[in-house]
């Protein structure tokens, strides 16, 4: 495997040969030795393997805020620490939500106008049927009967009120429980802190908190000549050396080629993704993309072009 040393010192012997072509066409007299020549110089620049200047990025910038208007109480991270997606990165001031949560969690707890309304059917149920009793007994009124039985429906009445109460304290439990939970800023991703915008005891209305990363997997940018169009698939595996760490390769895969060429600096965009499980490899820095094909020839056109330019020149 090549160090960044070894390879820069190649592209020293490469530019070197190069010197050496252009010395060489320089008494060619004729257009058609001069064309033989740049297809030569071509060639002997293809020998080395294809490599491009890439760029190493994070896979996504987070910006945090808050969804509440109110004052940052405390922050737990600092700039630099790496946070799991979950973890709680600051919090708010948040007395009054406290003491929502308490309320409702002793409004949903109680259970005694349930076992009131219980106990009234119960009684209700009992009398009825002694007032069905007696009146095979011809004791009391069909009346008296019918109004045991309302009694009856009504207590079964108040027992439902008592229960869809609970039900409803429950749901107040649950809606102080995430009016408190807002007031706490949790990660939305697993990353690095890269910046603190507020302090202990200011506002969090319509700022930013801080800023987060998301380091593993990276992401590897490169504007590519055109000549390598076709060549570079995605799905592709390429041989990363960034700046830093020094002398140590990675292993990225083409994620995303455009299918664009731009016309006026003849080049496309590659997009590759760099596992970074260790937190080995930092964003931000500058690599060399190496291919596992030569340095593709110019386009014929380019040639032609050089040919032109020439004659113009002469």
């Amino acid at each position: 495997m090549m160090t960044m040393k070894t390879r820069r010192a190649g592209e020293i012997a490469i530019r070197a040969r190069s010197a050496r072509v252009r010395e060489w066409i320089k008494p060619c007299p004729t257009k058609f030795f001069l064309l033989l020549c740049l297809v030569m110089s071509s060639v002997i620049s293809s020998l080395q393997a294809a490599e491009l200047d890439c760029l190493v990025k994070p896979e996504m910038y987070v910006e945090l805020s808050s969804p509440v208007e109110s004052v940052l109480e405390e922050i737990l991270v600092e700039i630099g620490d790496t946070v799991v997606r979950g973890q709680p990165l600051a919090q708010l001031e948040a007395s009054v939500e406290k003491a929502r949560v308490r309320l409702a969690r002793l409004q949903a707890k109680s259970s005694s106008d349930i076992e009131n309304g219980k106990e009234q059917l119960r009684y209700a149920r009992q009398y009825y049927k002694r007032m069905q009793d007696l009146l095979t007994q011809n004791s009391v009124s069909q009346y008296e009967t019918d109004k045991a039985e309302t009694e009856v429906a009504l207590a079964q009445i108040e027992l439902n009120k008592a229960q869809e109460k609970r039900s409803i304290a429950q749901v107040n439990l649950e809606l102080a429980q995430s009016q408190l939970a807002l007031r706490t800023i949790n990660s939305p991703i697993d990353g690095i802190v890269v910046d603190r915008y507020a302090m202990v005891g200011e506002s969090v209305a319509g700022r930013t908190i801080m800023k987060l990363a998301k380091v593993d997997p990276l992401k590897v940018e490169l504007i590519a000549p055109t000549e390598y169009f076709g060549l570079i698939q995605k799905g592709m595996e390429v041989e990363i050396y960034p700046e830093q760490p020094a002398n140590q390769v990675f292993r990225a895969t083409v994620t995303i080629v455009d299918q664009l060429i731009d016309p006026a600096s003849g080049s496309f965009t590659v997009r590759m993704e760099l596992p970074n499980p260790d937190d080995k490899l930092v964003g931000g820095v500058n690599c060399v993309a190496g291919f596992a094909f030569d340095t593709p020839q110019p386009a014929v056109r380019d040639v032609y072009s050089s040919l032109e330019s020439s004659g113009a020149a002469n």
